[in-house]
């Protein structure tokens, strides 16, 4: 953690996992409002997890082929606009299951292209005695981010679910 780039770095990988880990619950969640089917609940994470399968190895090919920094930044940049674009469908009203699983899946394509770049470019920030120590950071990262993604995600629909409540209280 002593190197400011690897530092930053790790930072954002965190973050982008406990965000990954969050929408993932939170699509769950919401698709739990836009049907009754227990199947297309379980799609979402069939939607969120299939392109890791599908797209692992053809982005380890990119993540060696490419400018990785360009690449890794292009992965982040894909997810945030699948997010903005997912924000601006539910805010308009315009979600509907199908939907929902296709921005899953999106997103999904996203997160699948940015793992093996990112392992790539770790690299490349610290020195190789120094290699073991970030690839255990990276873990600790990794495995942290799986506890507080649904964490975060359930406390905040469990306080918006308490919110909506207390207005629909008060409005009879």
């Amino acid at each position: 953690m002593q190197r400011p780039v690897f530092r930053m770095l790790w930072l954002t990988w965190l973050t982008s996992n406990v965000g990954m880990w969050m929408n993932d619950v939170a699509a769950a969640w919401l698709m739990t409002s836009l049907t009754t089917s227990p199947i297309m609940v379980a799609l979402v994470q069939t939607a969120s997890s299939a392109p890791v399968f599908l797209l692992g190895v053809p982005s380890g090919a990119l993540a060696d082929t490419l400018d990785r920094r360009h690449y890794y930044l292009a992965t982040q940049c894909w997810v945030a606009f699948n997010a903005i674009v997912l924000f601006i469908v539910v805010l308009a009203g315009w979600l509907t299951a199908p939907l929902l699983l296709l921005l899953t899946f999106a997103n999904g394509i996203g997160m699948a292209m940015r793992w093996p770049v990112y392992s790539a470019i770790v690299p490349e920030l610290v020195p190789r005695e120094e290699l073991h120590a970030a690839i255990g950071l990276n873990g600790i990262a990794m495995n942290a981010s799986r506890v507080l993604g649904p964490v975060a995600a359930g406390a905040t629909s469990t306080s918006r679910c308490r919110r909506s409540r207390s207005s629909t209280s008060r409005a009879r």
